[in-house]
């Protein structure tokens, strides 16, 4: 294709690079935004402590994950080039446990703030990794490490 040509809107999305934690900041801000305009009560109760704890877990799932690719020097940029095959817990119980934990911090937050604008979050940020970004890194590793990683990919889940 030439480069002045218009690309396709499925060419434009599947070259779009998506950072997961700026879209997850994003989200964030955004249904903040939308917390705070939209008329919903504002109490505190018990799902406030319930929501620290949910976001509690998934920070500490996602930079339990982070740190094993860093222990084990390979990239936890979704466009990089993995120069491992991480297969160790939490790695044996889903695919992700990166995007898994963000996703989940997201979803305490709206819990934390007993936001049903809020839950736009998780639901948006799950959409948009599982059909924008895993594809691409599923795609990388497949090429990088073969039949080991396709093995790990029919025995582990994609999210849990």
């Amino acid at each position: 294709m030439n480069s002045t040509e218009p690309q396709s809107p499925s060419t434009a999305l599947s070259t779009t690079k998506i950072y997961p934690p700026l879209l997850a900041g994003a989200l964030v801000l955004g249904t903040l935004v939308l917390h705070f305009i939209l008329p919903e009560a504002r109490t505190v109760g018990w799902y406030q402590v319930i929501g620290l704890l949910v976001v509690a877990a998934g920070v500490g799932v996602s930079c339990f994950a982070a740190a094993i690719f860093q222990a084990r020097d390979t990239t936890r940029n979704p466009y990089g080039e993995p120069t491992a095959f991480v297969a160790q817990a939490p790695y044996t119980w889903t695919r992700n446990p990166m995007y898994l934990g963000l996703a989940t911090a997201l979803m305490g937050l709206a819990i934390f703030f007993g936001s049903i604008a809020m839950l736009l979050a998780p639901a948006v940020f799950f959409a948009v990794i599982d059909r924008m970004v895993i594809p691409r890194e599923e795609e990388t590793m497949e090429r990088l490490f073969g039949n080991d990683y396709v093995d790990y990919k029919n025995r582990v889940r994609r999210w849990i």
